[in-house]
C-alpha cells in the first residue's frame, strides 16, 4: 500500500516534470542570478598561476583575456589533456600554448535550452558569457544550469524514496 502510494506520487511528479520542462529551459540565462565573477589571467601567465587561481576561487576554469577581450578559456580538462598528460610543467608553460583558444560564447539571453545543447553537442562544462562588444561577464557551467533546473524540482529530486536515493558521496576535487 505504501510502495503503491509512493510509485503513484513519483508518476505524478513525473508527469509534472514532463509538463514544465519546457517552460524552464525557454528561460534565458540572466535567470541564473549567482554564475560566478570573471577570473582571467593575460595569454602570457603560467598554466601553474591558472590553477592556483582555479582553486583559490573554487572555480574549474579561468579566462584569459588580452585587452579586455576574450582570447581564450583554460580549464580543468586542460590542465589533464594538455599539461599532465604531456608532462609539461605548469610554472614554465604559459596559457597561450595550452588553452582553448577562441572558445564559443553566449550571452545572458540565451536560452537554457541552448546552454545545454551547446555544452552537450559540444562537450563543454564551461561556456564564456560575454556581453554586446565580446567583453567577458561571467561563465556558466554544467553545475549552474543543472541546480537551477534541480531548484524547481527540489521535492522530486530530494526526497526520492530509500530505494532510489544514491550514496552519499565525498566531493572530488576543488
Amino acid at each position: 500500500m505504501v510502495d503503491d502510494r509512493i510509485e503513484e506520487e513519483l508518476t505524478i511528479a513525473n508527469e509534472q516534470f514532463a509538463e514544465d520542462t519546457h517552460g524552464v529551459l525557454q528561460g534565458s540565462l540572466r535567470r541564473l542570478d549567482s554564475l560566478p565573477s570573471v577570473i582571467s589571467l593575460a595569454p602570457t601567465a603560467t598554466a601553474g598561476e591558472a590553477v592556483t587561481e582555479m582553486i583559490n576561487n573554487r572555480v574549474g576554469c579561468v579566462l584569459v583575456t588580452e585587452d579586455s577581450k576574450l582570447v581564450g578559456l583554460f580549464s580543468e580538462r586542460d590542465v589533464l589533456t594538455r599539461l599532465v598528460a604531456k608532462g609539461l610543467n605548469p610554472a614554465k608553460v604559459v596559457l597561450q600554448d595550452v588553452m582553448t583558444s577562441d572558445p564559443e560564447c553566449l550571452t545572458r539571453d540565451s536560452k537554457l535550452a541552448f546552454v545545454l545543447n551547446k555544452m552537450t553537442v559540444g562537450g563543454f562544462r564551461h561556456i564564456p558569457i560575454v556581453d554586446d562588444q565580446s567583453n567577458p561577464e561571467a561563465v556558466v557551467s554544467m553545475r549552474d544550469v543543472v541546480e537551477y533546473v534541480v531548484s524547481f524540482y527540489a521535492n522530486l529530486v530530494f526526497n526520492l524514496p530509500d530505494s532510489e536515493r544514491g550514496k552519499p558521496s565525498s566531493r572530488e576535487g576543488a
